[in-house]
């Protein structure tokens, strides 16, 4: 008799798992929004990973961050950012900068590696209100063993809050959403606005922020309407992940749906008031009730989109 004995396949291989979510599907400009996940090895949350993060709106890149899971990890970087500093165009510190007007980052790095790295450097700047104001970058090759500054600029829009702002700095081997991944973590520096809007900063819910990474960030009134996409990669133990996500920004008043704010919805909104039938576009808060509360929110987004 001939005994024969299965012996299971056993895979030795980690499997790399990242999710990307937002807190809600749908937000209005002048909302915060949470956007969170998860970093995981064979089901175990990575304390120590990198996350890339890109967000894209219909028209421009929104922002683009290097986000730590839980621990900033401390390794021996193939590249690195050594510095982010707020100068002038010819890389002079400068710590005021005005709307209207350009400001410039000077980024340091350095290649550690022994052979060129092709490396994607970016600024991303948010306002005193923790929004986004821009996103400036440069790629190309830097030799092994080199350290080279890259002098960023990004125009401060008139729409920027008054106040103290900040710059972040990565390095990528590419764009997240084509799959590039985080070389090392982010460096950040704080500058001045002036010029601008008066504006307090939004109070954020620590009940929403979530996942072993995550990022907030306000929509201002300036963003474009339209479905954003998020897209996030990263490398852990020589294995690489990406992924993404998408979420729609709309304009409260705007009955239409024609991404303006005018007299159209004006029309729209005195043709659905009671005792006349319920239009629910012309509901701007949500409550079912069209009355004064959906004419206060049409008057203050006014004349957005038609400019």
């Amino acid at each position: 008799m001939t005994t024969i004995f299965l012996i299971p396949f056993i895979d030795a291989y980690p499997t790399l798992y990242l999710t990307v979510t937002t807190h809600q599907p749908t937000y209005y400009i002048g909302d915060t929004v949470y956007a969170y996940g998860n970093l995981t090895l064979d089901s175990s949350l990575i304390t120590d990973g990198l996350v890339g993060l890109e967000i894209d709106t219909p028209i421009h890149t929104l922002l683009v961050r290097t986000l730590v899971t839980n621990t900033t990890p401390t390794e021996n970087w193939l590249v690195e950012v050594l510095d982010v500093i707020p100068c002038d165009q010819y890389g002079k510190p400068k710590n005021i900068f005005q709307t209207k007007k350009l400001a410039h980052f000077n980024t340091t790095i350095k290649n550690n590696d022994i052979e060129v790295r092709l490396v994607l450097v970016t600024v991303s700047l948010y306002d005193h209100t923790n929004a986004p104001l821009g996103v400036s970058s440069f790629e190309g090759a830097v030799k092994e063993n080199t350290t080279v500054s890259v002098i960023l600029s990004v125009p401060i829009p008139t729409t920027a809050a008054n106040g103290t702002a900040i710059t972040c700095s990565n390095a990528f081997s590419g764009w997240p959403k084509n799959g590039g991944k985080p070389y090392c973590p982010e460096k950040s520096k704080t500058f001045q606005i002036t010029g601008g809007v008066v504006l307090e900063p939004s109070p954020i819910n620590p009940e929403l922020i979530k996942g072993n990474y995550n990022t907030t960030f306000k929509l201002s009134f300036c963003e474009s309407l339209g479905i954003y996409t998020i897209s996030v990669s990263s490398m852990y133990q020589g294995l690489p992940v990406v992924n993404s996500t998408t979420f729609e920004v709309k304009i409260q008043g705007d009955a239409t749906g024609d991404g303006a704010v005018d007299a159209k919805d004006l029309r729209a909104l005195m043709q659905s008031w009671p005792p006349a039938p319920y239009d629910p576009n012309c509901d701007f808060n949500g409550d079912t009730v069209i009355d004064g509360k959906d004419l206060r929110i049409l008057g203050t987004n006014w004349g957005y989109g038609t400019y």
